[in-house]
């Protein structure tokens, strides 16, 4: 084993390496190859350190990197040494696919040289291609996307990476500057050794990833680039439906439709981005999961669209309790959604509603400028209208279903003492144009803001200290404003509550949020810190956010250890104790838990995950959706999981969790295996069952009503990825779904608060009944695209939905996946083009 050498983040980031990028004379055929006269005339950069498995230690296979550049194009050449040529894992797929077994290239510039951002492009051996954006030091976004080109090569001394990135995709400033310093970093992946090398070395232990950068000098007399960019589309699209009601006059055998639009990008100075779209095409070409949801607040989808993609990165402002999660300040799926007044349940007739809000158009600037990151964005949706048919007179009529909408949202950050420490604020606003009675329900206006802070302190920045504070306020018709005060999560109409008070004549509703936490964030083993979160019940931000429980104080602790450098049969391993507990504002103790969990890579290539939690006995202010607090029972849940090792054709894994409440018959677990074969580079083939099984004792069913529910959800994901060459892939994804519940056992809540099970209900009459569930959902596509130039595409999608649902309460596998093949099946066909225009 080659010797390991420890660094702290001091002494990385004083000895920084340095590469010169040297000007390029004569021209570079991108090929892959590396054989012009000019690439061996430039200086190298060698000597990578493995970030993992061992870190510290050289890298198990020498790496060259050289660099060129002329007036429009910075040029990147990388030779990957390997003795063992026939063992480099080259696996085909989509570009910026994640995932794949393969090898990896990366070059990572801070073009701003602010150790705080960073635009990385990155190459497998068989040229497929991932660009990523850093930012904010530690964090990513995988959906950013540039235009750029590059060429491998595999031979018998390794292989080969050949870049040539546009001045114009990068940030940076000319002004005043006769030789510019960006910070820069290269990367390597061994896939069968599991090793990940760079050339400034970055120490797994320390907080950081761009401030870890080496440098680049020498860029000299560079013209300030060009930054402008068209990209028009057009897209048609074929649906068939099938026949639901003879008499229905909205169905046609063939719906069709054809769109067109174009998405601008200009550079405002050398830092600031402005985008701008007309008649957008936010259709996506992926389907979103199917899910059965009976409880109180929604499902949250991730954003697909390009636009909203496009520098998510400055607007994000999550306020989650801590990591993950999915509350935000600001959530772009609001913008263009269902309708939500939608006629989808009318029984007076037929109606043909809108599935989507049309976005009229939408604009945005962000970008950097010194220390200051700034986001600017405005859409507006059109008003919507349903067509009704009336069953009786057949007249058809216009009924509105979602108002004219303007959103706006406005984001400012500023960075100190090198991004180690920064503030930032949001706001957000929405307003909607509501002139009908019928959608006085809906918000007239609504606000978000924001203040966000982190700071960096200590030996070599490993402490953190960061917070957020928010506020909320919303106004429109007192209808409206009774809708937000009985939504779950604020539930102001409870008996019990004596600090919140259901006013059914306000107009108005303001809130507030906030979060601090303090914790060890790098340096070392050990990871430790303290978090607390309160929230107001008047606190509301769904309008343009995505918000779930307000009316809360969450505090807790956590400790950790992580291992970087292999011992004994583990290469590394991570493991961690929580305790939190929360309470309403009114003091209702509603959450107190304690967890161990932990994770682990063996030197095998197999690696696990598991862990357990205790949930204590507390008092659920929404499990009676209104009604009084009702006390809950001790719960324990657990989960874990086994991955393979991926360097095999067949490899996969298997995860499961559960839990089992204390005090009743109630429990849940699911299994969800996944296998994946991969015959050949461009081919794999992935099928993931899921099976689960849910007795819950108390069910909520209506107003003061509770059943047991027995409830079994089986489905099948199945993927086919078919990589013709890094430009030309096919995707194939089908997800047949059952989930079937039965309800018995119908009870009626007596004693709210009392100690034993038992005593909190009462059975309901013995002819009371509760109808079952079985809900079936068949959901595929097909998606062929082809990147037939930089950064223009063609895509053929074929997409087809099944479902139905009966008050059946039983599952039985044959009966109920052969009822959902023999459900009627809507179609969709589209053709969609973009092309880009650029330099």
């Amino acid at each position: 084993m080659a010797a390991v050498v420890s660094l702290s983040a001091q002494e990385v980031t004083e000895t920084r390496r340095v590469i010169e990028a040297v000007p390029l004379e004569g021209e570079i055929v991108l090929d892959g190859r590396l054989d012009e006269a000019a690439w061996e005339a430039a200086p190298v950069a060698t000597g990578f350190v493995q970030s993992a498995p061992n870190p510290g230690a050289a890298a198990s296979e020498r790496t060259e990197v050289r660099v060129l550049y002329d007036d429009r194009n910075l040029y990147v050449g990388m030779r990957m040494y390997d003795v063992h040529p026939d063992s480099i894992a080259a696996q085909l797929g989509r570009r910026d696919a994640t995932g794949l077994y393969s090898d990896w290239a990366h070059v990572a510039i801070d073009s701003y040289h602010d150790r705080q951002t960073a635009f990385r492009f990155s190459v497998n051996p068989r040229g497929v291609m991932r660009d990523v954006l850093h930012f904010d030091d530690r964090s990513e976004d995988g959906s950013w996307n540039a235009v750029w080109e590059v060429a491998t090569s595999i031979d018998a001394e390794g292989w080969t990476a050949e870049y040539r990135i546009p001045f114009s995709q990068l940030r940076f400033s000319t002004d005043g500057v006769r030789e510019l310093v960006w910070g820069i970093n290269f990367g390597r992946d061994i896939a069968r050794r599991q090793e990940r090398a760079a050339w400034n070395p970055m120490p797994p232990d320390i907080a950081g990833f761009v401030s870890l950068f080496g440098e680049m000098h020498g860029l000299r007399a560079i013209p300030a680039p060009r930054r402008l960019e068209l990209s028009p589309y057009a897209a048609t699209r074929l649906t068939r439906a099938p026949l639901t009601h003879e008499t229905d006059p909205f169905w046609r055998a063939n719906d069709t439709g054809l769109d067109a639009g174009v998405d601008l990008m200009y550079g405002l100075g050398p830092q600031l981005t402005l985008s701008a779209t007309i008649n957008p095409d936010f259709g996506q070409v992926e389907v979103d999961p199917a899910v059965v949801n009976l409880g109180v607040f929604p499902t949250f989808f991730p954003e697909r669209r390009p636009f909203f993609l496009e520098g998510a990165d400055i607007f994000r402002f999550g306020i989650n309790v801590g990591d993950g999660g999915s509350e935000t300040l600001f959530y772009t799926r609001r913008i263009g959604r269902e309708p939500q007044r939608g006629m989808s349940n009318y029984s007076g007739g037929f109606a043909d509603s809108p599935p989507t809000t049309r976005i009229l158009g939408a604009a945005k600037l962000s970008g950097q400028t010194g220390p200051w990151s700034l986001g600017l964005m405005h859409a507006v949706t059109r008003a919507e209208f349903a067509t009704v048919a009336d069953t009786v007179s057949g007249e058809h009529r216009q009924v509105p279903v979602e108002p004219l909408g303007n959103y706006s949202v406005s984001r400012v950050i500023r960075s100190f003492r090198n991004g180690q420490s920064r503030i930032g604020s949001m706001l957000t606003a929405t307003h909607r144009s509501i002139d009908e009675d019928r959608l006085r329900v809906l918000p007239e206006a609504a606000y978000g803001w924001g203040t966000d802070v982190r700071h960096r302190f200590g030996s070599d920045n490993n402490f953190e200290l960061s917070g957020w504070f928010a506020g909320s306020h919303v106004r429109g018709d007192s209808l409206a404003l009774q809708r937000l005060q009985v939504a779950p999560g604020r539930y102001f109409q409870r008996p019990d509550a004596e600090h919140l008070e259901y006013e059914p004549l306000r107009n108005s509703l303001t809130g507030w949020a906030t979060n601090l936490h303090l914790g060890r964030v790098g340096g070392g083993n050990w990871r430790y810190g303290w978090i607390g979160d309160a929230r107001s019940a008047g606190f509301e931000v769904n309008d343009l956010g995505f918000q779930q429980a307000g009316d809360r104080v969450i505090t807790g602790v956590y400790v950790g250890r992580i291992q970087f450098q292999p011992i004994g049969p583990f290469r590394s391993f991570a493991i961690f104790n929580n305790t939190f507990a929360g309470w309403s504002l009114g003091g209702e103790r509603v959450h107190s838990a304690f967890n161990l969990n932990g994770n682990a890579e063996l030197k095998n290539n197999w690696s696990g995950w598991g862990g357990f939690e205790h949930q204590l006995a507390a008092l659920s202010t929404t499990q009676l959706r209104g009604g009084p607090a009702i006390r809950t029972q001790p719960r324990t849940n657990f989960w874990g999981g086994l991955n393979t090792d991926r360097r095999h054709a067949i490899y996969g894994n298997v995860g499961f969790d559960g839990s089992v409440e204390h005090g009743t018959e109630g429990h849940r677990y699911s299994l969800n295996p996944t296998l994946n074969y991969r015959p050949a580079p461009h081919l794999q083939l992935s099928l993931g069952p899921s099976y689960s099984r849910n007795v819950n004792a108390w069910q909520w069913a209506g107003p003061g009503t509770f059943a047991r529910l027995d409830q079994t959800t089986v489905s099948m994901n199945t993927r086919l990825n078919v990589t013709f060459t890094p430009t030309m892939t096919l995707e194939l994804f089908a997800q047949p779904f059952v989930s079937a519940g039965d309800y018995s056992e119908i009870k009626e809540v007596a004693d709210p608060r009392a100690a034993r099970f038992e005593d909190r209900f009462t059975p309901s009459p013995e002819d009371a009944a509760i109808p079952g569930f079985n809900v079936r959902s068949l959901r595929g596509n097909a998606v062929l695209r082809w990147e037939y130039r930089p950064g223009s595409a063609l895509f053929v999608v074929w997409q087809q939905q099944r479902q139905g649902q009966e008050a059946l309460g039983d599952f039985q596998l044959d009966r109920d996946f052969g009822a959902l093949f023999r459900e009627p099946a809507t179609n969709v066909l589209m053709l969609k083009a973009t092309y880009w225009f650029g330099g």
